[in-house]
């Protein structure tokens, strides 16, 4: 399918969208159907355009044929930095 036929689409990433149609097509030599498009454009329409060029830069830099969610790494809470915390004495005074 060339992506000339993919309309755009309100709420998609069209150019990370274009991105995961190429990759397949080009590098997995598994190019996608209509309606694996229109189930990956469904799928997409569920999260933010930011997060979908996350979700589909994921996939293509491990080289997987489909998308998953994938969690976000968790912000440290963490108030200092680890040297502090292996040196700090304070606690045999």
């Amino acid at each position: 399918m060339s992506l000339t036929l993919v309309q755009q689409v309100i709420g998609i990433n069209q150019q990370w969208l274009d991105e995961w149609i190429a990759y397949r097509a080009e590098d997995k030599k598994k190019p996608m159907t209509p309606r694996a498009i229109k189930m990956t454009i469904t799928w997409l329409l569920k999260y933010p355009e930011q997060e979908q060029e996350r979700l589909i830069s994921h996939a293509i830099m491990n080289n997987w044929e489909g998308l998953h969610y994938v969690e976000k790494p968790k912000q440290s809470t963490r108030q200092s930095d680890i040297y502090t915390e292996l040196t700090d004495t304070s606690w045999a005074n």
